[in-house]
């Protein structure tokens, strides 16, 4: 029995199950499986996907609880079987190929299922479903039954309550997200352009041309003029690139050139897909600034964060655990992973107003944490600035009541 079995319920075709009603909820429909797999293998479009996905993957989930009622003081959970599974989500992935891999279904697909499975009573390991395609139906008592196609070509159903589903473009359907047709013009353009790039270069070794011949001959001496002109002339063994025609021929060369769409509106095709995904080229390469790096971050990162815990946090705990604060946090320092110049721009201007331990800003510069003897935990602050009631003893004007001698 595969470990898919072990997972889901195989699907048992009954009389019970040819009576389900399908509803409108069917994936199929947007053709969504069909086109993302094959523009998900575009450069640019894959550039996209990994680069958020990436950037994503470096969060940290944890189960917290809040002990307050204004939510101001948290306690990190880091023993309960929630816990134990948001660091490691099942035996085969680790949080940061979780984060990944949900991630990236999430931009290609728009719809992203998680199955949690509990043994036990107890939450055993958080499961992201790779289908190939599925289906929403409703049973006769009114109960929505998500069946997917994985590529294994095996079909699994199980109840979508059971489920965790994150979706993108969430507008049309009241369900499930939209799929990514709008982006489909763009990749057949970038798709015809890279066709044409290699076509321009095979092309490019080629010779063609037209031999006339001026007199009228047999077609079987013409055939073998033919012949005997390629091999003389536009084999590999004519390095010299000269070709040699007497007078009873007439040869014009033709000049094939494929058509290459122009510069600028190549541009303007890749900046809709960044437009798209919401990322730029720094972002991309990794040579992002500051301003490019906070962009995604306030754009993509930071909400898909936000949709995440809520999600978690639903699927993950009862109505009476969240009730008495429970809750699923990320934790994505967007200051760790800034260039060098952002990091000590900001230690420079907060230093002065004491926000920050010695060892948080040795974290945010990558270095390791000092002890509580070498000060570690101290906050640091600049003396440039003091409470204007202490200014007196500040200045050190002892008992002169601010007059100096």
């Amino acid at each position: 029995m595969s470990i898919f079995d072990k997972l889901f319920r195989r699907e048992a075709v009954t009389r019970s199950s040819e009576r389900q009603k399908i509803l409108r909820y069917d994936i199929d429909q947007y053709k969504i499986n069909r086109w993302d797999k094959k523009s998900v293998e575009l450069y640019l479009i894959r550039a996209s996907i990994d680069a958020l996905a990436r950037n994503i993957a470096k969060m940290s989930l944890d189960a917290v609880m809040y002990t307050d009622r204004d939510n101001s003081v948290k306690r990190i959970d880091r023993v309960s079987d929630v816990a134990r599974v948001l660091k490691h989500p099942n035996p085969y992935m680790s949080q940061y190929d979780f984060l990944y891999k949900i991630s990236a279904l999430f931009y290609a697909t728009n719809n992203v299922f998680i199955w949690p499975e509990y043994r036990n009573g107890s939450l055993f390991a958080l499961w992201p479903i790779n289908y190939e395609n599925f289906q929403l139906y409703e049973t006769q008592s009114g109960t929505l039954i998500a069946k997917f196609k994985l590529s294994y070509r095996h079909t699994y159903t199980i109840p979508y309550a059971d489920l965790i589903h994150l979706r993108n473009h969430f507008i049309d359907d009241d369900l499930v997200g939209d799929s990514n047709a709008a982006l489909l013009p763009v990749c057949e353009l970038l798709n015809t352009q890279n066709q044409g790039i290699i076509h321009g270069i095979q092309n490019s070794a080629i010779i063609r041309g037209i031999l006339k011949s001026v007199n009228v001959i047999k077609e079987k001496d013409l055939r073998e003029a033919r012949d005997r002109f390629v091999e003389d002339n536009l084999s590999a063994s004519n390095n010299g690139g000269v070709i040699v025609v007497d007078g009873k021929f007439d040869y014009s060369p033709i000049e094939s050139k494929p058509y290459m769409v122009d510069a600028e509106t190549m541009g303007e095709a890749k900046n809709m897909v960044f437009d798209y995904f919401g990322v730029n080229e720094g972002f991309i390469t990794s040579k992002f600034s500051h301003e490019e790096y906070e962009a995604v971050y306030e754009g993509r990162l930071e909400p898909f964060a936000i949709m995440l815990t809520q999600a978690l946090t639903q699927g993950l705990f009862t109505a009476r655990e969240r009730g008495f604060g429970n809750e699923i946090e990320a934790n994505m320092s967007k200051v760790k992973y800034q260039p060098i110049s952002a990091i000590t721009s900001l230690i420079a201007a907060t230093n002065q107003l004491g926000l920050f331990r010695k060892n948080e800003y040795r974290e945010m510069l990558g270095y390791p944490p000092l002890s509580d003897e070498e000060g570690g935990n101290e906050i640091v602050i600049s003396l440039n600035y003091v409470n204007s009631e202490n200014l007196d003893e500040y200045q050190d004007v002892g008992g002169n009541d601010g007059k100096t001698e």
